[in-house]
């Protein structure tokens, strides 16, 4: 393999949702991507990213490989690093696969950041996730990088949580830089079950029982801090784009409000006559939303608009619209996860 003529971005975990996301939003500014990971591209992607894919490589490899990283930093001159890969799991994987679980979201951590030091990458960031605050999720109307209390219960918010703070470690005492970026619950373009996503976004599940024309009972205490793919990956960009770095060593990514489901249904109904929603106080009586990720209140944005000039634009009939409109091309595409 070549090295490139000029700096590109690679994203570990790359071919999964954020990364895609992400990857597309990069492109389109006309830029080089390396997507590493161990999933394929999923089929139809390159023609969903139409001729912008030109400027897309795909690497296999293991973030618990040094080897792999240290070839791929190798072939490509890497100024930009985001860190995305993770196994995002559900309570059935924490009993069945809990090493696994923790090899990646923390072993796998620490091996993309010595990478990062042993082939001096100017930026890197990497994902966090909401799922930290558990418990403390709903202590304060806003939940605030430095002084909301971080109760993880999910072994998946452990882990994250651990890897959020061995970044930050690794910025103040190994001169990296390094910036962690919590996400809310993302949903929109790119989302699929990739081998290794357990819980696909509520938003995703109701969409596809309103193109069936379904009727579904919706659990009114549903989680709602919801951002769209989108914003998500202008988010970042606006972090990778700074040229003196990110100030703040952790920053939060979210629609910055609560994202209302009931709104979402009532959307979905408009567009889809057949489609039947009721939102139930009884999580027994539910069909949707029943034993999903726990509700929360919303992620504080106000330092990243600050640092970055993000404002979240894709918000309910814009979220809708494009979504809707991505998923219609996605079919004629062949892509997978509709």
């Amino acid at each position: 393999m070549s090295r490139a003529l000029e700096p590109v971005t690679l994203i570990t975990g790359g071919t999964g949702f954020v990364g895609l996301n992400l990857a597309e939003e990069l492109l389109g500014r006309g830029q080089r991507v390396v997507l590493f990971g161990p999933g394929a591209l999923p089929e139809g992607t390159r023609a969903l990213l139409g001729e912008s894919a030109e400027r897309l490589v795909v690497v296999a490899g293991d973030v618990l490989s040094a080897t792999a990283l240290d070839a791929v930093f190798r072939s490509f001159q890497v100024d930009r690093l985001v860190h995305a890969a993770a196994v995002t799991a559900d309570a059935a994987r924490e009993v069945r696969a809990a090493r696994s679980i923790a090899e990646v979201n923390v072993l796998g951590t620490i091996e993309v950041l010595e990478a990062a030091l042993r082939h001096r990458v100017p930026r890197v960031l990497q994902l966090g996730t909401g799922s930290i605050f558990g418990a403390g999720g709903l202590l304060s109307p806003e939940l605030d990088e430095q002084v909301s209390p971080v109760w993880p219960e999910t072994l998946y918010g452990i882990t994250k949580f651990a890897a959020e703070r061995i970044a930050v470690r690794y910025r103040a005492t190994r001169a990296l830089d390094v910036t962690v970026v919590r996400l809310g619950m993302v949903f929109g373009r790119w989302e699929y079950d990739t081998g290794v996503r357990d819980t696909l976004s509520l938003p995703l599940q109701l969409t596809r029982l309103a193109e069936q024309s379904a009727s579904v009972t919706v659990h009114a205490d549903c989680a709602d801090d919801w951002v769209y793919s989108r914003d998500v990956a202008r988010g970042l960009v606006g972090l990778l784009a700074r040229a003196d770095g990110p100030p703040e060593p952790v920053y939060h990514l979210s629609a910055g409000r609560r994202w209302s489901v009931a709104d979402w249904c009532q959307r979905l109904s408009a567009r889809f006559p057949g489609f039947q929603a009721e939102m139930v106080d009884d999580a027994g009586r539910a069909t949707a939303g029943r034993g999903k990720v726990a509700r929360r209140s919303p992620m504080r944005i106000e330092r990243l608009m600050r640092d970055t000039g993000y404002a979240p634009q894709f918000l309910a009939e814009p979220a809708l619209t494009d979504f809707l409109s991505w998923r219609e091309a996605a079919r004629r595409a062949g892509w997978p996860g509709l």
